[in-house]
């Protein structure tokens, strides 16, 4: 951050103007002079007049500046609930980050070799902050990859094992000069690397990390430190890039690959990718630091005050919690006849549900009403209310209280985004999270009128938004539980009676999970059996996987921290 302040003063080169330019497009309309905002009509003719000018100025050649301001007008259009001009411009990203060299690390990149010598790849950084910078760079263009990728249901354009980047260093030590070596990102592709907790997906250690299919020699680096890295130095926007591959991994290769559900040999391998995936989960939230379990309130840092990128990784592992689980704890007749743990995944849906609720309440309740957050935060509480909405549905019990809180979340975000353009309601412009507003109020009618009786059929787990679909299940539609709907068995009053914060499952019988152990059709000893009963083990079901607010409060008395009505 310094180095960048620093060239602005210093520089009078032409590569920073688009930087500068892009920053006004994003930040215009919270300015204010003379404690007055800006007039709408200027705001909006000089966003225009400076968006034309940082997108032509974008395309005429491959420099770090260019990529600083695409991704800024990628994220502000994104906020403003122009998708469709958004992809573009993520697409020109993922492709331009591989010409420059930026996938890899300085230390081990190697120059392509092609029929033309090669210029596009950058210079040696000049220093650890120039390197630090070019990393962030990739890595905001990852972040901005994987949102696409989880709203659309594409594939990633930055696949795990084409890229060998660190993670970025701790806020703290970039802002203060102080250079560590930080591990590589893990990859998906590959098994689980050990650190020096144990087995954890989280972090790639040792000359080969993060690769795939790839020459040892190529990734000869130091050694020391520079091999292995510092898991300490990271913070917390690494463990958000962590959280965000897991929620983007869930969907490539769990939701969205098309399943055969009369195969007992695809049911079985489909069952085992979500064990896989579930442990995975488990083990980053088992490995988190407590000052990052409780989104940075127990820092020796500004203690008491929530991170907001840590709370955006919290908020966001619970939503992968949710959308892994979702299928499995409200199947449809496709299900019905496997032994599956349904009811104690609707229990974790619910559980993830509510303490997303409460984590993104308490963050916009302590943080400036002035400042806005990025959409992801507004995916996060949009999962976690239709989640609601569809397991009050599918299990026909009360809506939980914590719906109307995220759909005044949602309002809440809608505001800081608008910022100034709020005070005139009718001239609002609808913005990202408007229309994630508008599907949730459209669906919520929905399911007050099948309540009433009306025979309807919703997307059900399918989120619509204004005509794009982030559809876990591409290409189908579910019903709402209604009086026409196949009839579900029992629920238990163990399920029925959920309560906030609840983080290990009740053990239930074998009865009450709807395991028919005397049927000749589940004691045929073949691997949809096995992966079946591992599922419904004590040993599976207990697993520790959900982010609690209440883990916030483990560290002590936090409530100094909080105003009564934060």
């Amino acid at each position: 951050m310094r180095g960048f302040h620093e060239r602005i003063q210093r520089d009078t080169e032409q590569q920073m103007t688009i930087v500068l330019e892009a920053m006004m497009i994003a930040s215009l309309r919270y300015v204010e002079i003379n404690d007055k905002p800006l007039d709408d009509t200027f705001i909006s003719s000089e966003t225009s007049r400076l968006q034309t000018s940082v997108m032509m100025g974008a395309m005429e050649g491959l420099r770090t500046e260019n990529l600083q301001a695409l991704i800024m007008i990628a994220f502000t259009e994104i906020g403003n609930g122009n998708l469709e001009k958004a992809w573009p411009i993520i697409g020109t990203l993922t492709r331009t980050v591989e010409y420059m060299g930026l996938s890899v690390e300085s230390e081990v990149h190697e120059r392509k070799r092609g029929l033309l010598s090669d210029s596009s790849s950058l210079p040696e950084p000049r220093d650890w902050l120039e390197e630090e910078e070019r990393r962030r760079i990739f890595w905001n263009i990852f972040i901005l990859d994987r949102i696409s990728s989880i709203i659309k249901g594409w594939n990633p354009g930055i696949n795990s094992g084409d890229f060998h980047r660190r993670l970025p260093i701790c806020g703290g030590s970039w802002f203060h000069n102080e250079p560590a070596v930080t591990p590589y990102f893990g990859n998906w592709e590959q098994p689980a690397a050990h650190d020096s907790h144990g087995t954890s997906p989280c972090y790639s250690v040792g000359s080969n990390a993060g690769g795939a299919e790839r020459p040892a020699s190529t990734y000869s680096i130091r050694t020391g430190d520079r091999a292995t890295g510092d898991i300490s130095k990271i913070g917390a926007l690494a463990y958000y890039i962590q959280s965000i591959d897991s929620l983007c991994q869930i969907s490539k290769t769990f939701l969205q690959p098309t399943v055969d559900f009369t195969n007992r040999q695809e049911v079985s391998l489909w069952l085992t990718k979500f064990k896989e995936l579930d442990l995975r989960l488990v083990h980053w939230k088992m490995y988190l630091p407590q000052q990052w379990k409780d989104s940075g309130v127990s820092r020796k840092i500004m203690p008491g005050v929530m991170d907001p990128s840590m709370t955006l990784a919290n908020a966001t592992h619970n939503t992968s919690v949710i959308l892994l689980h979702e299928r499995i704890a409200y199947p449809d007749s496709e299900l019905l006849g496997l032994n599956i743990p349904s009811q104690f995944s609707a229990q974790n849906c619910l559980n993830a549900a509510i303490e997303t609720a409460n984590i993104t309440t308490k963050y916009l309740g302590g943080s400036p009403s002035a400042r806005p957050v990025p959409p992801q935060m507004g995916i996060c509480a949009f999962v976690s209310a239709r989640t609601l909405l569809v397991h009050s549905q599918y299990y026909n019990t009360p809506l939980s209280k914590e719906f109307q809180n995220l759909m005044d979340n949602l309002t809440d975000m809608s505001n800081r985004w608008a910022s100034h353009e709020q005070a005139d309601q009718t001239k609002k412009t609808p913005n990202f999270f408007d229309q994630l507003f508008s599907s949730l109020k459209s669906q919520s009618n929905q399911s007050q009128e099948a309540a009433t009786g009306h025979t309807i059929r919703s997307q059900g787990l399918a989120l619509q938004v204004e005509g794009s679909v982030f559809s876990s299940r591409p290409g189908t539609s579910r019903p709402f539980q209604d009086s026409h709907a196949p009839a579900m068995p029992d629920v238990p009053q163990t399920v029925q009676n959920l309560t906030r914060g609840m983080h290990n499952p009740v053990q239930l019988s074998n009865h009450q999970w709807n395991v028919d152990t005397q049927s000749p059709h589940t004691v045929s000893k073949d691997d949809l059996f096995t992966i079946s009963q591992t599922l419904l083990n004590d040993d599976f079901l207990e697993l520790d996987r959900i982010v609690s607010f209440e883990d916030m409060m483990a560290v002590g008395n936090m409530t100094q921290y909080y105003g009564p009505n934060s």
